[in-house]
Formats: structure tokens, C-alpha cells, sequence
């Protein structure tokens, strides 16, 4: 996960958009298993803004497990459309984000 800067912004197709961006999917990880990209931006999490990695981890670190987590992601889907997902399940037993 990285700040998502104007120039990162810039590259990844999603330009003045506000979140964090997600460099990396851990292969059986809770991110693989929602679905998250590589690419991706995380811009809330339960409906909390989440505008950079500092925000991220406060509002993660604030859920319990087996809680229900919902992340508002936005996903670059071609050269014109950016795609609004809603990514959800439960916070597993581990604690893994």
C-alpha cells in the first residue's frame, strides 16, 4: 500500500481521485480473497474517508474480528471508465488486513 500521489495517480489512470493505492495482493491473503488488485484504490473502509496510509491502518486497526468490513474501491476498467467497487466480508480470526 502507498500514498496515492498526483504522479501515482497520474499512472494508474485515476487522477484526482482521493485513497491509498495497493501496490500488492499476498496470494491467499483476506485482500486476495475480497478481490482486491494490484492498482486498486481504497478510498473508504465502512464508510470511513480514507485519504492516506496513516488513515488506512487507524481505521483497520479500529475493526475486531469476525467483523464485517466493507472497502469502497476504485478500479481503473479501461482508457474512459473507472469502476466503483464495494468489497466486502469478514475480519479474519488472525487479523490479517
Amino acid at each position: 500500500m502507498e500514498e496515492l500521489t498526483p504522479d501515482r495517480g497520474h499512472r494508474v489512470g485515476l487522477e484526482g481521485q482521493k485513497g491509498v493505492l495497493v501496490i500488492e495482493v499476498e496470494p491467499a491473503s483476506f485482500a486476495d480473497d475480497l478481490g482486491f488488485g494490484r492498482g486498486d484504490v481504497i478510498a473508504q473502509v465502512n464508510g470511513e474517508t480514507v485519504s492516506s496510509v496513516a488513515d488506512y491502518r487507524k481505521t483497520v486497526s479500529k475493526l475486531k474480528k469476525g467483523e464485517d468490513v466493507v472497502f469502497k474501491v476504485l478500479r481503473r476498467q479501461d482508457s474512459d471508465r473507472i469502476l466503483t467497487l464495494y468489497l466486502s466480508g469478514k475480519v479474519p480470526a488472525d487479523g490479517q488486513q
